[in-house]
């Protein structure tokens, strides 16, 4: 069967691609790993971050718009620190999620005590309390599944290999007209994508009941999210660089410590027992942007996600599904075939 897509990669940014395609009414099949996805991302805080840069802060607010649409339950809101030393930035996001009806506005130390919440702060930081927004990462890539079934999207599971244009997956042969790789950190190999750096996202999970809130602290660099099992995920702000997907489930010890360190100095956690901890792979860019689009005639990718994905990934992938359906332009600053001159990965808020 001949297939106008075939998207590879059953996460957020597949899922979220397949669902768009389909419900435009094309013909679309869908390979993956379901198995291997869901491992991945539950090892994700799932905190979806408006403390970005433009237009890394649109997506967002676009993304926050499109999982509320989605499904009852994917998103929740919960009260949000955030800690920064760049009050102009600070200011510039606060001012646009305003717009969007995001409750947030600066605060002091003192404020924060009369919550009954002990964090010491810089001299020149800036703290702002308002409202972070959690994502249900099961119920997320359920609902998306859901409506990938409901729509007729063909589900092949297995490894995909990128052919001549066209996806084996063991005997079979999967066709379509057009392959859009959005399989993480694994599109790299897939594709052979120069330009992306394979690193570790790591985090503890402690058994902290009394925090509930979120702390995203861009100062020294680690969060803080209540996960839906009740572990507080503490996750880090270090990048341990890998050769292969493969490595990255490989929790380093030393990076548990680290940040562990940071939130006890900041006085955010104080008695604590580590659960367990997570490690799984990112992908990212010299540059901190993503690469959507074209890579060879008929292939097209979305990935390199910079650890931000949960936030901006249904956004990016309108981007890409309107260029294929409608010949939208896709900004040049994601074109996976840009010279990136770094070498170390960053995220949009380094």
């Amino acid at each position: 069967m001949q297939y106008e897509f075939v998207v590879v990669g059953s996460g957020v940014a597949g899922l979220s691609t397949a669902y768009m395609l389909a419900e435009r009414g094309y013909n679309v099949a869908l390979v993956g790993l379901p198995e291997l996805i869901k491992m991945v991302a539950g090892s994700s805080s799932g905190i979806l971050t408006y403390h970005m840069p433009s237009p890394f802060l649109e997506w967002s607010l676009e993304t926050l718009e499109f999982y509320s649409k989605l499904g009852s339950g994917i998103v929740e809101r919960a009260l949000c620190l955030w800690m920064s030393r760049d009050a102009g930035f600070v200011d510039v996001v606060s001012s646009r999620v305003r717009e969007h009806g995001v409750r947030i506005r600066r605060v002091s130390e003192d404020y924060l005590r009369g919550l009954g919440l002990e964090v010491e702060t810089f001299e020149d930081e800036v703290i702002t309390l308002g409202e972070g927004f959690r994502v249900n990462v099961g119920r997320l890539i359920d609902t998306l599944s859901s409506k990938l079934e409901v729509l007729g999207v063909d589900v092949v599971e297995g490894w995909g290999v990128i052919e001549d244009g066209v996806v084996r997956v063991g005997d079979r042969m999967v066709k379509g007209s057009t392959v859009i790789v959005a399989a993480g950190a694994w599109s790299r190999e897939l594709l052979g994508l120069r330009n992306t750096i394979l690193y570790k996202c790591q985090a503890a999970r402690l058994e902290e009941p009394k925090i509930d809130y979120m702390v995203v602290d861009d100062s020294i660099g680690y969060y803080i999210n209540k996960m839906q099992d009740d572990t507080i995920a503490l996750g880090d702000g270090i990048k341990v660089i890998v050769e292969t997907p493969e490595e990255a489930f490989k929790v380093d010890r030393w990076v548990v410590e680290e940040v562990i360190r940071r939130a006890t100095r900041r006085g955010v956690i104080a008695s604590y027992r580590v659960a367990y901890t997570v490690s799984a792979p990112c992908i990212g860019t010299g540059d901190s942007y993503p690469l959507v689009g074209e890579v060879s005639e008929g292939v097209y990718t979305l990935t390199a996600l910079n650890g931000v994905g949960f936030s901006i990934t249904p956004a990016l992938s309108r981007i890409l599904v309107e260029h294929l359906i409608k010949g939208s332009r896709i900004p040049e600053y994601l074109d996976p075939k840009r010279e990136i001159p770094g070498r170390e990965p960053r995220e949009p808020i380094d």
